[in-house]
C-alpha cells in the first residue's frame, strides 16, 4: 500500500498546492476587484470634480463677462458725467462772463442816466428861470423897457417837474 499512499500523497500535495494557488488567485482577484473599485471611485470623483469644476468656470468666465459690461457701461457713465461736468462749467464761466457784461452795461447806463438826469436838472433850472423872467415881465408895466434880470448869485434848486416825462435812451 505505500504505492497508493504515494500517490495520495502526489495528489494531496497536488490538491495543497491548487489550494494554495487558488487562494492566491483569489486573494489576488480580491485585490484586484478592490483596486479597479478604488479606481472606478477615483474615475467618478474626478470625473465629478472635472463637471464641477467645468460648471465653476462657466459660473465665473459668465460672472467676468457681466463685469465686463458693468464696467463698460460705468466707463460711459463716467465719461458722460465728466461731460456734463464740464458742460457745467463752461455754462458756468460764460454766465459769468454774461453777468460782467451786463454789470458793465448797467454801469454805462447808469452813468448815462444821471448824466441825462443832470442836464435835465440844468434845462429845468433854466426853464423855470425863464419862467420867472416872463412872469415878472408880463407883470411890469408895459411902459418900463424889459431889462433882462441879473442872474441869480446862487442857482435855485430845481423845482420838481409837474409831470414827468420818460426819457428812453
Amino acid at each position: 500500500m505505500p504505492a497508493k499512499r504515494k500517490g495520495t500523497e502526489k495528489s494531496g500535495r497536488a490538491a495543497a498546492t491548487a489550494a494554495r494557488q487558488l487562494a492566491k488567485l483569489r486573494a489576488t482577484a480580491r485585490e484586484l476587484r478592490a483596486r479597479l473599485e478604488r479606481e472606478a471611485r477615483k474615475h467618478k470623483l474626478n470625473a465629478r470634480l472635472v463637471a464641477e469644476a467645468k460648471k465653476a468656470r462657466a459660473k465665473v468666465s459668465q460672472q467676468v463677462t457681466a463685469l465686463r459690461d458693468q464696467g463698460r457701461k460705468l466707463a460711459a457713465q463716467l465719461r458722460n458725467t465728466l461731460g456734463d461736468a464740464n458742460k457745467r462749467e463752461q455754462a458756468r464761466k460764460d454766465a459769468l462772463a454774461k453777468v460782467a457784461e451786463l454789470r458793465a452795461e448797467l454801469s454805462r447806463k447808469t452813468t448815462e442816466l444821471k448824466r441825462k438826469s443832470e442836464e435835465l436838472g440844468k434845462l429845468a433850472h433854466e426853464s423855470a428861470t425863464r419862467a420867472r423872467e416872463i412872469m415878472r415881465s408880463e407883470s411890469q408895466p408895459q411902459a418900463q423897457p424889459a431889462a433882462p434880470a441879473p442872474p441869480p448869485s446862487a442857482p435855485a434848486p430845481p423845482e420838481p417837474p409837474e409831470e414827468e416825462e420818460e426819457f428812453h435812451s
